[in-house]
């Protein structure tokens, strides 16, 4: 196996869901301006086309809950083992390990503990803040850095975790937003964007609610139109396959591929599942609904655990409600249509909490993330190979010492 100091750069990356791979994309095209690093890993297909060489889909493998987790955990062994496996054949700089703490931290765990193992860089840090924040002293002792995408992030792991070092390089949608977003104008006819996350549990339970919330709202009033954007095809053929099962007269409704920033800045409001797309409204200043419904089970663990008063992060990072949220057995059709209506019916009202929206929106920083993340992963890369010389040389000073000690006797 050859030695990290004796040939190209190398990079491990590993991301679990459709949001953690479009993060980890950005950072590869970053990463690979130097055109001497590689690239090995399991992700999904945005990583895949950024030129990240790819021996599985993990993405494809998401699940959400406790019950989820524990119907699929021989798959994820099996998984888990054959990552760490490729790990040590690739023999990389640095692991790149992009949210998805339940399968990331516990590889960090067993990657810090082997000898002379890679550096690792986790970027995006998981939610310790929320709940298990005990975790945080797992990770000062086997992370060499912790790429952190919210700003009191950093403060909270100064008092947390002190000796880790702990990077805020800004929200990449900061970066989607210039490329994207360039004529802000809302459409005459109001239009709602139906979101109901990307993952297949998501969208098994919160897509049928909001097609039955399309469905009571043009019953009130017609002239609305509604929207949904699909990650990738497999998405929007999950939504225009259900969409089929239920078909509803009087409610027009496009699906499109693509999560745009465009298409929600011509909207007039959305009705979101918790997640990264209540971000991506925040960023088009879009007044919103956020809705979430997982299992029983999986919702009152998460209850007794998650230390915040709020889901969406939109309100955590506001530290207040700015947004209304409907939390299982809330997440209903008559509610949902309800408070829609009372928004796209008071024009001044609406423009009011998209204006305490777009405040929250200017906390997620400037554009630059994903470079400013590769800039920290190139460090760590030329701290782990400058080791890995320096024990090399150690070694052969050594040796030489020992050699010499013969011949004078």
């Amino acid at each position: 196996m050859n030695q990290a100091g004796d040939r190209e750069p190398r990079v491990y990356i590993v991301a679990g869901e459709a949001s953690g791979d479009r993060l980890a994309a950005d950072l590869l095209r970053e990463l690979r301006k130097n055109p001497k690093i590689r690239a090995f890993g399991v992700g999904g297909p945005m990583l895949k086309a950024a030129g990240q060489e790819q021996s599985l889909d993990l993405a494809k493998h998401a699940v959400v809950g406790l019950t989820d987790v524990l119907k699929n955990l021989p798959k994820f062994l099996k998984i888990f083992r054959e990552v760490k496996h490729e790990i040590a054949e690739v023999n990389p700089d640095v692991v790149i390990l992009v949210d998805y703490p339940g399968f990331n931290l516990r590889l960090a765990k067993a990657l810090h503990a082997q000898r002379n193992g890679p550096a690792i860089v986790y970027y995006v840090s998981p939610q310790v803040w929320a709940w298990k924040a005990g975790r945080a002293k797992t990770m000062e002792r086997i992370l060499e850095r912790l790429l952190v995408i919210f700003p009191f992030e950093i403060d909270w792991f100064a008092r947390h975790a002190p000796q880790l070092k702990t990077r805020w390089v800004g929200h990449p949608l900061a970066d989607r937003w210039i490329v994207q977003s360039r004529d802000l104008h809302r459409d005459e006819i109001p239009c709602v964007a139906l979101l109901p996350g990307s993952r297949s549990k998501e969208i098994a339970k919160h897509w049928p609610i909001l097609l039955q919330t399309a469905q009571r709202i043009v019953q009130e009033q017609k002239n609305v139109r509604f929207i949904s954007l699909a990650t990738d095809h497999e998405m929007r053929q999950k939504l225009e396959e259900e969409w089929g099962k239920h078909p509803m007269s009087g409610v027009s409704l496009d699906i499109l591929s693509g999560q745009s920033l465009t298409q929600l800045t011509r909207c007039s409001l959305a009705i979101v599942a918790s997640g990264t797309a209540t971000l991506e409204c925040a960023m088009a200043g879009l007044p919103m609904l956020v809705i979430y419904k997982a299992s029983w089970l999986t919702y009152w663990i998460g209850r007794m655990l998650v230390k915040l008063p709020y889901l969406s992060m939109v309100n955590v990072l506001a530290g207040e409600k700015v947004v209304p949220e409907f939390l299982q057995g809330a997440a209903e059709p008559g509610r949902l249509a309800k408070a829609a209506l009372q928004i796209l019916r008071n024009p001044k009202g609406a423009e009011v909490m998209a204006g305490r929206i777009r405040e929250v929106a200017k906390k997620l920083g400037g554009p630059g993330a994903a470079a400013r993340a590769a800039g920290e992963v190139e460090e760590a890369i030329r701290i782990r190979r400058a080791s890995v010389i320096a024990a090399k040389e150690g070694v052969g000073d050594r040796e030489k010492g020992s050699s010499g000690g013969t011949q004078g006797t």
